[in-house]
């Protein structure tokens, strides 16, 4: 697998999260209204987001999240199952920078567990299904798995479930989740096009959404395969910049749940047809679950491209700003692993 290919990866998938985590939340007009003009640099994020008194280029709990399960596939050599899934949750959960800042409530209960040894997937009020637990908590982390996966849908397919089921054990956001990462590991093929990343992301969308419910960890919503195809169509007739956001907040939806922002990064992608960083501007501006949207299309479009498709300056800031994270080094023995 091409070097050059992974890096543009895993830094795509950070520099998307530093770069959408001030603009979280807020839609397109509040963006502009708040930042002035669109969100291209880094920028200190304000007092009514999740990163606020962090520094400009600050990765949230998309990135650091991978961060960890990177340094858990190196500790165990590449090698990748539930278990280790779980022990990289848990020590990211340890990060009081990260964890403390952006946890969410569905995954601190899931550390908690874990850490007794109690099962995750279980609803505290026992209600039937997992309608909660569809977010996107399982997809933005599929990066890291998408190039230890190699270009293998089957195996990107089974890493994406492992990953799941700790925290996001449910047929719409593995589906979800197998969606991105099956998209992102074809991404770091030598032919790869965006035509192809379309196709890998369907056949993980319907492979992780039969799997999930044959394991009766059903969430009800509309599938997610649909809502891609629909997706791509609407960012496709975006004839310009504006448009595209506009079509891809309202006709798909940016929101964290999975139906809308899993489908959204297919829309932007098309989009901005296959440009790595006007996919990041474009998804830190859409509104919404920007970073966690800019992560997972970066990864994308950074496999996609390569790292050059990345100006060094957006990876040496958020690497300054991350400083308690060893982020270079640890996406160096990473990448090493599968050369």
């Amino acid at each position: 697998m091409n070097k050059e290919k992974m890096l543009g990866a895993l830094y795509g998938a950070a520099v998307g999260d530093a770069l959408g985590a001030p603009t979280e939340l807020r839609n397109t007009t509040q963006i502009l209204a708040t930042f002035g003009d669109y969100v291209k640099e880094y920028t200190v994020s304000p007092d009514d987001t999740f990163a606020r008194d962090y520094p400009a280029g600050t990765v949230t709990d998309d990135f650091s999240m991978s961060y960890y399960l990177m340094g858990a596939l190196i500790d165990n050599q590449g090698t990748f199952n539930e278990k280790i899934a779980q022990q990289a949750i848990i020590n990211w959960g340890t990060d009081e920078r990260y964890f403390d800042k952006f946890a969410g409530p569905t995954t601190r209960a899931a550390i908690e567990n874990m850490k007794q040894n109690l099962p995750t997937d279980i609803d505290p009020f026992g209600l039937i299904n997992y309608n909660s637990l569809a977010t996107n908590g399982g997809a933005m982390k599929t990066i890291p798995l998408a190039v230890a996966a190699q270009g293998n849908l089957e195996t990107a397919l089974a890493y994406t479930i492992d990953m799941c089921k700790p925290t996001h054990f449910n047929s719409n956001a593995i589906s979800a989740a197998a969606a991105i990462c099956c998209a992102a590991t074809t991404a770091l093929t030598s032919q790869a096009t965006l035509d192809t990343i379309i196709e890998a992301a369907l056949w993980g969308a319907q492979k992780g959404k039969v799997y999930g419910e044959e394991q009766q960890h059903i969430s009800v919503g509309p599938d997610i395969a649909y809502k891609i195809q629909e997706a791509v169509k609407i960012g496709k007739q975006a004839k310009n910049f504006q448009q595209l956001l506009q079509d891809t907040a309202n006709k798909v939806g940016t929101n964290f749940i999975v139906q809308e922002s899993i489908p959204a990064v297919f829309s932007l992608l098309v989009g901005v047809k296959g440009q790595t960083m006007e996919g990041l501007y474009a998804a830190a501006n859409v509104g919404g679950d920007t970073d966690t949207i800019a992560s997972m299309l970066g990864g994308i479009l950074g496999g996609l491209n390569g790292l050059a498709s990345i100006p060094p300056k957006y990876i040496e800031t958020m690497t300054a700003a991350n400083s308690s994270l060893a982020i270079q080094t640890t996406v160096a023995k990473f990448v090493d692993l599968y050369l």
